[in-house]
Protein backbone atom coordinates (compact mmCIF):
# COMPACT_ATOMS: atom_id res chain seq x y z
CA UNK A 1 0.00 0.00 0.00
CA UNK A 2 1.65 3.49 -1.20
CA UNK A 3 2.03 5.93 1.80
CA UNK A 4 4.33 9.26 2.55
CA UNK A 5 5.18 10.63 6.16
CA UNK A 6 4.31 14.32 5.98
CA UNK A 7 7.47 16.83 6.70
CA UNK A 8 5.80 17.05 10.22
CA UNK A 9 5.99 13.23 10.60
CA UNK A 10 2.62 12.62 9.87
CA UNK A 11 1.73 9.08 7.88
CA UNK A 12 -0.64 9.22 4.85
CA UNK A 13 -2.04 6.36 3.20
CA UNK A 14 -3.70 5.51 0.07
CA UNK A 15 -3.04 6.68 -3.93
CA UNK A 16 -5.88 8.61 -3.85
CA UNK A 17 -5.54 10.56 -0.47
CA UNK A 18 -1.79 11.16 -1.11
CA UNK A 19 -2.35 12.78 -4.78
CA UNK A 20 -4.59 15.22 -2.95
CA UNK A 21 -2.83 16.06 0.08
CA UNK A 22 0.79 16.74 -2.23
CA UNK A 23 -1.86 18.41 -5.20
CA UNK A 24 -3.47 20.80 -2.23
CA UNK A 25 0.22 21.68 -1.19
CA UNK A 26 1.75 22.23 -4.43
CA UNK A 27 -1.29 23.97 -5.81
CA UNK A 28 -2.47 21.72 -8.03
CA UNK A 29 -6.18 21.89 -6.74
CA UNK A 30 -9.15 23.95 -8.13
CA UNK A 31 -9.65 26.76 -5.48
CA UNK A 32 -13.57 26.49 -5.94
CA UNK A 33 -14.91 23.51 -3.73
CA UNK A 34 -17.49 22.33 -6.81
CA UNK A 35 -14.68 22.56 -8.99
CA UNK A 36 -12.88 20.17 -6.52
CA UNK A 37 -15.32 17.59 -6.47
CA UNK A 38 -15.61 17.57 -10.02
CA UNK A 39 -11.95 17.10 -10.41
CA UNK A 40 -12.60 14.10 -7.83
CA UNK A 41 -14.93 13.40 -10.54
CA UNK A 42 -12.46 13.03 -13.33
CA UNK A 43 -10.05 10.84 -11.35
CA UNK A 44 -12.56 8.78 -10.00
CA UNK A 45 -14.23 8.09 -13.57
CA UNK A 46 -10.04 7.41 -14.84
CA UNK A 47 -9.67 5.47 -12.28
CA UNK A 48 -13.01 3.52 -13.69
CA UNK A 49 -11.27 3.33 -17.23
CA UNK A 50 -7.91 1.86 -15.11
CA UNK A 51 -10.12 -1.09 -13.70
CA UNK A 52 -11.55 -2.05 -16.76
CA UNK A 53 -8.42 -1.97 -18.73
CA UNK A 54 -6.92 -3.82 -15.43
CA UNK A 55 -9.57 -6.59 -15.64
CA UNK A 56 -9.11 -7.31 -19.53
CA UNK A 57 -4.97 -7.26 -19.09
CA UNK A 58 -5.26 -10.16 -16.32
CA UNK A 59 -8.18 -11.71 -18.26
CA UNK A 60 -6.44 -15.47 -18.02
CA UNK A 61 -9.38 -17.26 -20.75
CA UNK A 62 -8.04 -15.73 -24.37
CA UNK A 63 -11.46 -15.25 -26.05
CA UNK A 64 -12.54 -13.68 -23.07
CA UNK A 65 -10.08 -11.30 -22.95
CA UNK A 66 -10.20 -10.42 -26.80
CA UNK A 67 -13.84 -9.46 -25.68
CA UNK A 68 -12.88 -6.95 -23.15
CA UNK A 69 -10.42 -5.53 -24.88
CA UNK A 70 -12.73 -4.69 -27.38
CA UNK A 71 -15.54 -3.63 -25.70
CA UNK A 72 -12.92 -1.24 -23.83
CA UNK A 73 -11.38 0.38 -26.83
CA UNK A 74 -14.79 0.12 -29.02
CA UNK A 75 -17.34 1.44 -26.45
CA UNK A 76 -16.08 2.12 -23.22
CA UNK A 77 -13.00 4.35 -24.13
CA UNK A 78 -14.59 6.03 -27.08
CA UNK A 79 -17.92 6.63 -24.05
CA UNK A 80 -15.88 8.73 -21.55
CA UNK A 81 -13.79 10.42 -23.90
CA UNK A 82 -17.15 12.11 -25.14
CA UNK A 83 -18.25 12.75 -21.60
CA UNK A 84 -14.62 14.15 -20.72
CA UNK A 85 -14.81 16.06 -24.38
CA UNK A 86 -18.17 18.03 -23.12
CA UNK A 87 -16.37 18.69 -19.42
CA UNK A 88 -13.33 19.97 -21.16
CA UNK A 89 -15.32 22.21 -23.75
CA UNK A 90 -17.71 23.65 -21.22
CA UNK A 91 -14.35 25.97 -19.77
CA UNK A 92 -13.16 28.09 -21.97
CA UNK A 93 -14.13 26.44 -25.09
CA UNK A 94 -11.66 23.33 -24.25
CA UNK A 95 -9.02 26.10 -24.89
CA UNK A 96 -7.24 25.09 -21.08
CA UNK A 97 -7.14 22.33 -18.80
CA UNK A 98 -10.56 20.87 -17.56
CA UNK A 99 -10.61 23.91 -14.91
CA UNK A 100 -9.53 26.62 -17.41
CA UNK A 101 -6.36 28.10 -16.92
CA UNK A 102 -5.37 26.03 -13.91
CA UNK A 103 -3.53 22.97 -14.32
CA UNK A 104 -4.91 20.33 -11.45
CA UNK A 105 -4.51 17.09 -10.49
CA UNK A 106 -7.78 15.77 -12.74
CA UNK A 107 -5.70 17.05 -15.70
CA UNK A 108 -2.45 14.96 -14.75
CA UNK A 109 -4.32 11.89 -13.59
CA UNK A 110 -6.42 11.65 -17.39
CA UNK A 111 -3.38 12.44 -19.17
CA UNK A 112 -0.85 9.96 -16.73
CA UNK A 113 -3.92 7.12 -17.60
CA UNK A 114 -3.32 7.49 -21.70
CA UNK A 115 0.24 7.48 -20.51
CA UNK A 116 -0.10 3.87 -19.13
CA UNK A 117 -2.64 2.89 -21.45
CA UNK A 118 -0.34 3.57 -24.59
CA UNK A 119 2.03 0.90 -22.62
CA UNK A 120 -0.91 -1.45 -22.02
CA UNK A 121 -1.86 -1.06 -25.77
CA UNK A 122 2.05 -2.13 -26.90
CA UNK A 123 1.80 -5.17 -24.68
CA UNK A 124 -1.67 -6.62 -25.77
CA UNK A 125 -1.97 -5.84 -29.08
CA UNK A 126 1.53 -5.75 -30.53
CA UNK A 127 1.09 -2.64 -32.36
CA UNK A 128 3.48 0.40 -32.09
CA UNK A 129 1.90 2.26 -28.81
CA UNK A 130 2.19 5.62 -29.79
CA UNK A 131 -0.22 5.14 -32.79
CA UNK A 132 -2.99 3.14 -30.94
CA UNK A 133 -3.50 5.75 -28.12
CA UNK A 134 -3.32 9.11 -30.13
CA UNK A 135 -5.73 7.55 -33.18
CA UNK A 136 -8.66 6.96 -30.03
CA UNK A 137 -7.77 10.63 -28.82
CA UNK A 138 -7.88 12.31 -32.44
CA UNK A 139 -11.86 11.29 -32.72
CA UNK A 140 -11.78 13.68 -29.76
CA UNK A 141 -10.47 16.75 -31.00
CA UNK A 142 -10.55 19.01 -28.37
CA UNK A 143 -9.57 16.67 -26.17
CA UNK A 144 -6.39 15.18 -28.51
CA UNK A 145 -5.08 19.12 -28.48
CA UNK A 146 -5.38 18.72 -24.88
CA UNK A 147 -3.57 15.84 -24.08
CA UNK A 148 -0.74 17.01 -26.15
CA UNK A 149 -1.08 20.57 -24.71
CA UNK A 150 -0.91 18.70 -20.86
CA UNK A 151 2.38 17.07 -22.25
CA UNK A 152 3.64 20.38 -22.99
CA UNK A 153 4.16 21.66 -19.60
CA UNK A 154 7.89 22.11 -18.88
CA UNK A 155 7.65 20.65 -15.92
CA UNK A 156 5.97 17.39 -17.14
CA UNK A 157 7.98 17.51 -20.68
CA UNK A 158 10.96 16.98 -18.67
CA UNK A 159 10.01 14.30 -16.24
CA UNK A 160 8.83 12.16 -19.37
CA UNK A 161 12.02 12.84 -21.11
CA UNK A 162 14.04 12.15 -17.58
CA UNK A 163 11.76 9.63 -15.66
CA UNK A 164 13.30 6.43 -15.58
CA UNK A 165 12.45 4.04 -18.01
CA UNK A 166 10.41 0.94 -17.19
CA UNK A 167 8.06 -1.62 -18.81
CA UNK A 168 5.19 -0.42 -17.38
Amino acid sequence: MPFIVTPEGKTLAQSGAILKYICKKGGLSPSDSFDEAQADMIVDGVNDLRVAMVKAHFQKDEEEKKKLWKEFFETTVPDRLGKYEALLKSRDEGKGYFFGEKLTYADIAFVEFFQSLKVNVDIQKGKEKKEDIEEILKKFSLLYEYYKRVLAVEEIKTWIEKRPQSDY
